[in-house]
């Protein structure tokens, strides 16, 4: 059923479209375009007017011909940067970029596995149920476009997220919850040639405290990362002001609360010994989740894996996805490993055989019949 060049020209041609987070108006047009044409109806929501974005988040529905509940596949338009003016191409056994962007393979080959799957079904005239999908935008700024989508339009009571590195066949059942934390620290000028004592140093009170933090990998659960510190000035005057930003991940929610609040006492001690301030604000990102292996949407997917023949793989990720979002509102889904590789870097790349690999899985998790 499936035609492989139309999928890699698909996957292609998608990966060409500029879709950077916030910018993403036009990959959603194409998506409309091509989904309108398979007889989908397409609504798009105002989150992008809410998020300063270009476009908002897609829902589309394509009415079912045959009995079976209605099923939910989603994915998102946007891609990390850099993600604009890329150039894929196939390399040997691989889709590559031309190494100055991302492939944007995250999250092109779940959006072409998703058409190259309806599209078979609907030219091999095989029955299939009602097909919901959630497209949406901005998920790589820590999943800001499905915070702000309305779950309760969905009719299907499970989903499935084509959105994660690996293998086809692996299925990811638990993500962290993630927040977000800035934290400025203020000080006292002065001339740092003249009169360094009078002054108190941002800057040093922010580097003792990051000094003095438990970072990276805490615990087999616990991440925390500080991703930028920022300030400017002349050498010659001592900084009143600087800037951090960070996050802490678990798999626990107290553990990222607990682990946050020894953050926040670090960094509240590092400013009183230097007689300066800090005010630190934290933003929850997303909840954590986890689903077991014989819930709907799992055991669905690895029925639909094994109908393949590939292997099974439950597993564990440090990332969030727009399944945290989804499940959190009572939607239970699981995300689906994609194949590709290298993710969010320049030396992105997805080997040929795993976008076919990909859209089998979609069409089984459909059809959903016994494994052979």
């Amino acid at each position: 059923m499936i035609n492989k060049e139309r999928l890699f020209a698909t996957f292609i041609e998608l990966c060409s479209i500029d879709s950077e987070p916030t910018c993403e108006r036009l990959m959603a047009d194409r998506l409309t375009e091509l989904l309108t044409s398979l007889g989908f109806h397409v609504t798009e929501d105002d989150t992008g007017g809410k998020i300063g974005g270009t476009a908002g988040n897609l829902y589309a529905r394509l009415e079912g011909t045959s009995a079976g509940e209605p099923l939910l596949f989603s994915c998102h338009l946007d891609r990390v940067v850099p993600g604009n003016g890329v150039k894929p191409r196939i390399e040997r056994d691989y889709i590559v970029s031309d190494g100055t962007t991302v492939l944007g393979a995250d999250d092109a080959s779940g959006l072409a596995a998703i058409l190259e799957g309806i599209t078979a079904l609907i030219q091999a005239n095989k029955p299939y149920p009602t097909i919901e999908l959630v497209l949406t935008v901005a998920e790589e700024l820590a999943l800001v476009g499905s915070r702000h989508f309305d779950v309760s339009q969905v009719a299907s009571r499970v989903g499935f997220i084509l959105d994660a590195g690996g293998s086809v066949g692996e299925i990811v059942i638990q993500a962290p919850e993630q927040i977000k934390f800035t934290a400025v620290f203020h000080g006292r000028k002065a001339h740092a040639g003249f009169a360094p004592e009078a002054g108190i140093s941002a800057i040093q009170i922010a580097g003792v405290a990051i000094s003095r933090m438990v970072l990276l990998r805490i615990d087999a659960e616990t991440t925390a990362n500080i991703g930028s510190i920022f300030t400017s000035g002349p050498t010659n005057i001592v900084p009143d002001r600087c800037e951090l930003q960070g996050e802490v991940r678990s798999l626990q929610s107290a553990k990222v609360q607990s682990h946050t609040a020894s953050l926040v006492e670090v960094m509240e001690r590092a400013a009183h010994e230097f007689g300066g301030t800090v005010e630190i604000s934290i933003v929850p990102c997303y909840p954590a989740y986890t689903l077991d292996r014989n819930s709907e949407p799992a055991a669905r997917a690895a029925r639909a894996a094994a109908r393949i023949g590939v292997p099974v793989r439950f597993k564990s990720t440090g990332g969030g996805s727009d399944a945290n979002i989804f499940n959190s509102r009572g939607l239970p889904s699981v995300v689906l490993s994609c194949g590709y590789e290298k993710v969010h870097t320049t030396e992105e790349r997805i080997p040929l055989a795993q976008p076919v690999l990909l859209t089998e899985w979609v069409l089984a998790i459909i059809d959903d019949s016994p494994a052979k």
